[in-house]
């Protein structure tokens, strides 16, 4: 019984822990006065002859003096009023040291959050200094008076030190994805490759990646590719930089990129005529549009002629919605185009004369009306493929609509053409019939092949409470029985209810893990390129002819990211300097 009592009193004093020191005011004839820690208020000793601070353990006077004999031995019979001189010099000296501090904090903080402002609209670098610095200063001065424009003036935002403070952003932007993205469960890919102004390839990759109980989709990086934009070279740029960031491939469950065929496939047979319909368009809409002269008296002739538009459209590639904006407009403004095509392309006007070639052409205008509408409805952020799915298999049914009207000579479905044959009084033409009824079916295969998967074994994502999905459920036993506990549980139907299909899987992570990761799986990979494509515009729009040698990454992140850099670390990290 005694050993037991001395053992416990010995551990006892092994977890005591040491009780800190307090301050005497003796203690200033070494010329030590007390700061206090910011750790639990922990008082210390700092000499007010060289500012030294000291930890608590040496506030004795023999440690205090051994520093007094050691750093300045001039000091050691000096009288107590000598000391206390110097206590009120330096107390003077620190409150404005801090407050000098405090004022080139707030300094470089609002050169940061100018120079973000500019990123986040994508405007050249110099315009900190050529435009924002004075409309401020001016601005200042008017309201606040000239002694608060002088310390405007004091925030550097030249050239160089707006695309540094873009970097250190972009920096800690990038490291907070990286961060997030190591402790994901899966993750997927966007990519695109497009070349900038400068003829050089540029790949964007997009990462999309759940999080706690969200999924974030955020901007991953982007390179120049200097030589070729393979496959292969695509693939090793994205591989060494995943390799990197230390992220495995195993957690990778999408890749989502813009090589997929287009959309209308390979047009051959009869309705090649088709094809070759937007090939003139484009060509006679080019010959008008692009050249100035031509524009200029289309316009005039437009204005004359009381037309609701006054312009054409020019088709571009990149823009994948302009096609069918390009040849609506060439229809509605067909009277207008004959004119001018009179006198400076006969051939060409003689199209605009041709009924069976202005009814193709009102064809392909609303075709691609079509398209677009459908191109659009699967474009946008946090999107998933059963979404996708329902949105393309709609407008397959409309397709099969569409081929068996058509096999009736019935062409309301097609708006621009089905009235202008009723204006014109012409009557139905069976080679154009056949055509259409061709390229709808053409259309229909390639969109089938656009998006050949079955979902069908993975409807129980979408909805697990409308139906007995139980005999979909992989993995066994185990997962069927979690299966029929989340579907007969009221409370987690309510919350379905009221929340979108991520959201709730996201939510039963814990209780439904095998379940949750069999969903999440198909929910995190990316269906569309519409972030990378939207970003390729961004890209354009910030590397411009004026700025081609601009590289553009960082710039890009601080323009599209959702993500706000973390400022206030940033500049507690500088020299707090203005020209720093």
């Amino acid at each position: 019984m005694k050993r037991f009592f001395e053992s416990g009193s010995s551990n006892t004093k092994k977890q005591k822990t040491q009780a800190n020191r307090k301050y005497d005011d003796s203690y200033l004839q070494f010329g030590f006065v007390v700061k206090f820690g910011s750790e639990n208020s922990t008082p210390l000793p700092q000499c007010v002859i060289c500012q030294e601070t000291l930890s608590n353990q040496s506030m004795k006077p023999s440690l205090l003096k051994r520093h007094q004999l050691s750093k300045h031995p001039e000091t050691e019979n000096k009288p107590i009023e000598f000391f206390q001189r110097k206590v009120t010099i330096f107390r003077k000296e620190s409150k404005c040291m801090s407050s000098f501090t405090n004022f080139n904090e707030n300094i470089v903080k609002a050169s940061y959050l100018a120079s973000l402002i500019i990123a986040k609209d994508g405007k050249p670098h110099t315009i900190g200094e050529t435009l924002v610095l004075p409309t401020a200063k001016e601005i200042v001065r008017c309201v606040l008076g000239d002694k608060a424009a002088k310390e405007i003036e004091k925030v550097s935002l030249s050239n160089d030190t707006v695309k540094r403070r873009i970097d250190d952003m972009s920096s800690n932007i990038k490291e907070k994805i990286l961060l997030y993205v190591k402790d994901c469960n899966f993750f997927a890919l966007q990519i695109v490759e497009s070349t900038d102004i400068a003829n050089m390839a540029q790949l964007i990759v997009f990462i999309r990646f759940d999080r706690n109980d969200e999924i974030i989709e955020e901007f991953l990086f982007c390179k120049p590719l200097q030589t070729h934009t393979t496959s292969e070279i695509i693939f090793t740029t994205i591989n060494e930089y995943l390799i990197e960031i230390d992220l495995p491939w195993s957690k990778c469950v999408g890749f989502c990129s813009d090589g997929a065929r287009a959309m209308t496939g390979r047009l051959t047979g009869v309705a090649t005529r088709i094809k070759l319909v937007l090939d003139s368009a484009v060509k006679i809409v080019n010959l008008i549009k692009a050249r100035p002269l031509n524009s200029r008296l289309f316009t005039v002739l437009c204005n004359e002629m009381g037309s609701t538009h006054n312009s054409l459209l020019l088709h571009t590639e990149v823009r994948w919605l302009s096609r069918g904006k390009v040849l609506t407009r060439l229809f509605e403004l067909r009277s207008e185009v004959l004119l001018i095509l009179t006198d400076i392309d006969e051939e060409k006007s003689k199209l605009f004369c041709d009924v069976e070639w202005l009814s193709r052409l009102a064809y392909m205008a609303d075709i691609f009306d079509r398209l677009n509408i459908l191109n659009l409805s699967l474009q946008g952020s946090n999107t998933n493929m059963f979404y996708t799915s329902d949105k393309v298999n709609a407008f397959v049914r409309k397709l099969d609509l569409f081929i068996s009207q058509v096999s009736k000579n019935d062409l309301s479905a097609f708006e621009t053409l089905n009235t202008f044959w009723n204006d014109n009084e012409v009557q139905p033409n069976s080679n154009i019939i056949t055509d259409i009824s061709e390229h709808l079916q053409s259309l229909k295969s390639n969109v089938l092949q656009y998006f050949p998967e079955d979902n069908s074994e993975m409807k129980w994502i979408i909805n697990p409470f409308v139906d007995d999905y139980i005999k979909n459920i992989p993995d066994g036993i185990l997962a069927k029985e979690l299966f029929i506990d989340l579907t007969s549980d009221s409370t987690l139907k309510t919350a379905f209810n009221n929340k979108n299909i991520t959201n709730f899987w996201l939510d039963v992570k814990k209780e439904y893990s095998a379940l949750s990761t069999q969903a999440l799986q198909f929910l995190i990979p990316f269906v569309s390129t519409y972030l990378c494509e939207k970003t390729f515009s961004d890209l354009l729009y910030i590397k411009n002819k004026y700025r081609s040698r601009l590289n553009v990454e960082s710039d890009l992140r601080l323009k599209v990211t959702n993500l706000e850099p973390d400022i206030d670390v940033i500049v507690r990290s500088k020299q707090h300097q203005s020209s720093h």
